[in-house]
C-alpha cells in the first residue's frame, strides 16, 4: 500500500530545510518559489551528515519530482538555497 507524508521544511541560515528519518526508495515532490540549489544529505547515528546529491538551479525548475532511494532508518537532510512552499514524500508502507 503506498502512503503519503507531508515534509516539512524550516528557514535555516543556508535555506530551508527538512530532515526525517529514511523510509528507503521514495518519490519526494517539492514545490519552491522559483528555482535554485538543491542539496541531498545523508548519514549513519552519531555521524555527520554527508552530501548525496546536489543539483544546480539549471537542473531544476521550481516545482521538482525526484526519486530517492536511501537505506531505511538513516537520516536525511534536504536543504534548499530558495523558499519552500509545500513538499511531499509517498513510499511503499507494509503496515499491520
Amino acid at each position: 500500500m503506498a502512503k503519503t507524508d507531508v515534509l516539512e521544511f524550516s528557514k535555516e541560515k543556508q535555506g530551508y530545510s527538512c530532515e526525517f528519518i529514511s523510509v528507503g526508495k521514495c518519490v519526494i515532490q517539492i514545490d519552491r518559489e522559483y528555482s535554485g540549489i538543491l542539496s541531498i544529505y545523508a548519514k549513519l547515528e552519531g555521524m555527520d551528515y554527508a552530501l548525496l546529491y546536489q543539483y544546480s538551479s539549471a537542473q531544476f525548475n521550481d516545482n521538482v519530482i525526484f526519486e530517492l532511494d536511501v537505506q531505511k532508518g538513516l537520516s536525511v537532510k534536504i536543504v534548499s538555497r530558495v523558499g519552500v512552499m509545500s513538499a511531499k514524500m509517498a513510499y511503499e508502507y507494509e503496515g499491520l
